[in-house]
């Protein structure tokens, strides 16, 4: 999916979103599972390990902050490498996971785009969950290392590519602490637009 920019052309800013819709039924059933309570985030941490792709992930122990915040939910919509951290969270510290048939079947990706639209928020390290919820049009926040990839830029809060998306980036390599403190500062005046009628 993430090489679909490149096939792209034109000026990616003329593109309109959602490009990508997931699938109604599918996406009834998932808000039926998940439920209606509380400021649903669903997050993703860990992308593959290549050596193109150091330093892009980060320990999901890093959304502490945000799990801290009054009527936050954390939903996991991390699959395979990264899933053994939920084992390891620290105390006091609760993230959903959605079960193991989610994404369980040859169709990768169609459980996440359908459980997405359930949620408030998508907070995720750079992977294929960003772009997913970028082009389905889900509000989505994120984390970026100091050198991010060649789509982000170095520089700015917004992205081309993805007009829902907001950029947060690390300000010193490796810190992602601040990263989260960040968005921890900004996420109930974000949730207060959101739910204000």
């Amino acid at each position: 999916m993430m090489s679909l920019l490149r096939l792209c052309s034109g000026d990616p800013l003329a593109a309109a979103v959602p490009y990508l819709h997931a699938e109604p039924a599918r996406v009834a059933a998932w808000r039926a599972r998940i439920g209606a309570h509380g400021f649903k985030v669903g997050i993703a941490w860990q992308g593959s390990t290549g050596a193109i792709d150091k330093g892009r992930s980060f320990p999901v122990a890093q959304f502490a902050p945000l799990c801290a915040l009054p009527g936050v939910r954390l939903i996991a919509l991390q699959k395979g490498q990264g899933l053994e951290q939920l084992a390891h969270l620290p105390a006091g510290m609760m993230i959903e996971r959605l079960g193991e048939d989610f994404d369980a079947g040859p169709d990768a990706f169609l459980d996440t785009a359908a459980a997405m639209q359930a949620l408030d928020l998508v907070v995720t390290s750079d992977t294929a969950v960003a772009h997913l919820a970028g082009a389905t049009g889900m509000p989505v926040w994120l984390a970026l290392k100091l050198s991010p990839d060649w789509r982000w830029g170095m520089e700015g809060a917004q992205t081309l590519w993805y007009p829902t998306m907001r950029l947060f980036r690390q300000t010193r390599h490796g810190d992602w602490t601040g990263v989260f403190r960040e968005m921890a500062a900004v996420l109930p005046v974000y949730m207060q637009e959101r739910t204000t009628p």
